[in-house]
């Protein structure tokens, strides 16, 4: 940080800039991320559904002997990338993920689109410093990836304060740094503000009518456990698949192999196909059958694993939403809960508990899930995001992120240390 009033004055004004245009950039692109899903979701109407991710299997071929970066869920490329000794992330990677997360999703692979924006946004680091006059140093990458990735995240989420939060966040174990997070949040506020003229300012799920009452909180809690748990056997499963694909020799093939089998789970079970973001709203205004709600939860944690284990681009945020919305789905179906806003707040807090457990970010995911669905559905998702952090907290997806900012500066090796060491 520069010292002298001239010197941070200095400092502010550049960075203010900076996430400024980072978070423009990273707004635009989930605008251009969305249309093109949309895109692929209307080309692929010509074919039957089951077939649709076998074609985008043999689509993503080609997509990534291009650039191998756009396969996966993209979340650890980002932390690998802005904390680890590759500093930068390459202009190709920008388009190539575009283009890659919207086969993916657009033929109903099963995913998010979370990871994909983290890459996607923290690759206009190199877009900026080819199209800007302000001087970039080379410390300034980092930050200025961080800034592009807020952008994205708070625009695709409608989540002008979380997106800022949760690009930092699941960066490091234990620490939110505000150098870090103050330039990500005013970019999450830049691309929240862009999306939004363009046309996709509505808050990501509509809830009904809630009434906060202080009774309810119990089952808040009962419904955040049942998540949080859920959130665990779904990492455990992902892992599994995970490990069963690395197994399976030529890897330039599986995106085939992996649509192939999504294909046949869709035949059965179209609904787990896509984000699923049309599955968690209809879980916030009325409750599902037992038996539908359990095919519904297996299906989406089957799909999922598969669809990004196997190379295709998707994330894993929302299907944690989906997850979590089912364990609260089916306690207000146990409980027998007529009324829509406890319903609601009941999936909401199931919502906060498996995003927290899965991505390890509860600051995140509480703020997140609030700007989701409205202040008064608030209690629930803070004490979602809570209760599934404890439980989730020893298994990670995501692998790789430093302890806290002190020991960054300290000493960088510190950035490739894996979250799981942190055991306590």
């Amino acid at each position: 940080m520069p010292k002298g009033i001239l010197g941070v004055g200095g400092y502010m004004f550049k960075w203010l800039v900076i996430a400024t245009l980072s978070g423009i950039g990273g707004g635009l692109s989930a605008f251009i991320l969305r249309r093109s899903i949309d895109f692929f979701s209307y080309i692929s109407r010509i074919f039957p559904l089951y077939l649709t991710p076998l074609i985008a299997g043999f689509i993503l071929i080609p997509i990534y002997y291009w650039d191998k970066r756009a396969k996966g869920f993209g979340t650890d490329h980002y932390i690998l990338t802005v904390n680890g000794d590759e500093r930068e992330f390459k202009v190709r990677t920008y388009f190539s993920k575009i283009l890659a997360t919207a086969v993916t999703l657009g033929f109903n692979g099963s995913g998010g689109v979370e990871g994909p924006m983290l890459v996607i946004g923290g690759s206009l680091d190199n877009i900026l410093r080819k199209i800007s006059a302000i001087k970039i140093t080379e410390k300034d990458h980092r930050l200025l990836s961080i800034c592009g990735a807020a952008g994205a995240i708070g625009a695709m989420f409608r989540s002008p304060l979380g997106g800022g939060i949760f690009v930092v966040e699941v960066l490091y174990k234990s620490s939110l740094p505000y150098h870090d997070i103050f330039p990500a949040i005013l970019s999450s506020t830049m691309g929240y503000v862009v999306f939004s003229m363009l046309g996709y300012g509505n808050p990501l799920f509509e809830i009904p009518l809630y009434i906060p009452n202080m009774t309810n909180v119990p089952l808040f809690i009962i419904a955040a456990i049942i998540s949080g748990f859920l959130a665990v056997f779904f990492m455990y499963f992902f892992a599994k698949v995970e490990y069963i694909l690395k197994k399976i020799p030529n890897k330039i093939f599986h995106p085939i192999f992996g649509g192939f089998l999504v294909g046949g789970i869709l035949y059965f079970l179209p609904q787990v196909g896509g984000t699923g973001l049309d599955i968690i709203q209809s879980m916030i205004t009325d409750t599902f059958p037992l038996k539908i709600a359990v095919i519904l939860l297996v299906g989406k944690i089957i799909a999922t694993s598969i669809t990004v284990n196997s190379g295709g681009s998707a994330g894993l945020v929302i299907p944690a939403l989906f997850i979590g919305g089912i364990g609260g789905n089916f306690v207000a179906t146990v409980l027998g809960v007529e009324d829509l806003g406890l319903i609601a707040s009941l999936v909401t807090a199931g919502m906060g508990a498996s995003l927290a457990g899965i991505a390890n970010v509860p600051v995140a995911a509480a703020v997140m899930i609030v700007e989701m669905v409205g202040l008064k559905i608030g209690v629930p998702a803070v004490l979602g995001s809570i209760i599934g952090y404890a439980i989730g907290r020893r298994r990670v997806i995501y692998g790789f992120a430093i302890p806290d900012g002190e020991e960054y500066e300290l000493n960088e090796s510190l950035r490739l240390l894996d979250r799981n060491e942190e055991k306590h």
